[in-house]
């Protein structure tokens, strides 16, 4: 499917401001609370900035981060995902020899590929999401025990490591990625 300049412009334009107006919440005043944590090796305190959001905003706003940035997101991935390998693996001819079978052969690689791709974004951004939507909802305040900064700093870094994942997904699964990395590099 061809795309006109005037269609990808807006599409880039939406997927920049949509993200830039979620995070406009943000800009409201926060306060800065002290955690101290403790263990063997010491004591240490922490200031960490919270939104001073009402509870019912923050519910609110977190939870339609879930459905619109990870929920539908993740259903259309999932989805397109489904096509794709379908598309893929259907029998492009009854007779399996030579370039036919080397094409279908590609078309199974390339499944999955994009299968491997879908489930590292999922294993990735679902425990994030998960602890996010359940702090929201639970009564017992997790933010105030000691093991919130851990548990948040492991989580962010397997949700951010997705970014830099499907490059070594690539390398790994097809071929023609790494012999075209190798040329460039």
């Amino acid at each position: 499917m061809q795309q006109s300049k005037s269609r990808t412009v807006k599409i880039l334009v939406a997927v920049w401001t949509l993200p830039c107006l979620a995070a406009t919440p943000f800009l409201y005043p926060s306060e800065a609370i002290a955690n101290t944590l403790s263990s063997k090796y010491g004591v240490i305190t922490r200031l960490t900035c919270f939104p001073t959001f009402s509870e019912r905003f923050r519910r609110a706003y977190f939870t339609l981060l879930f459905v619109f940035f990870y929920l539908i997101p993740l259903l259309f991935i999932g989805w397109s995902c489904f096509r794709i390998a379908k598309c893929l693996l259907t029998d492009t001819a009854m007779n399996r020899e030579g370039a036919l079978r080397r094409q279908e052969m590609n078309r199974r690689k390339v499944a999955k590929m994009v299968l491997v791709v879908v489930f590292a974004f999922t294993a990735s951004w679902t425990p994030y999401f998960l602890v996010t939507i359940i702090t929201q909802y639970q009564e017992v305040n997790f933010f105030s025990k000691g093991n919130y900064f851990f548990t948040m700093l492991c989580i962010n870094f397997f949700a951010f490591l997705n970014s830099s994942m499907n490059p070594f997904i690539y390398v790994i699964m097809s071929t023609r990625f790494r012999n075209g990395f190798s040329r460039i590099f």
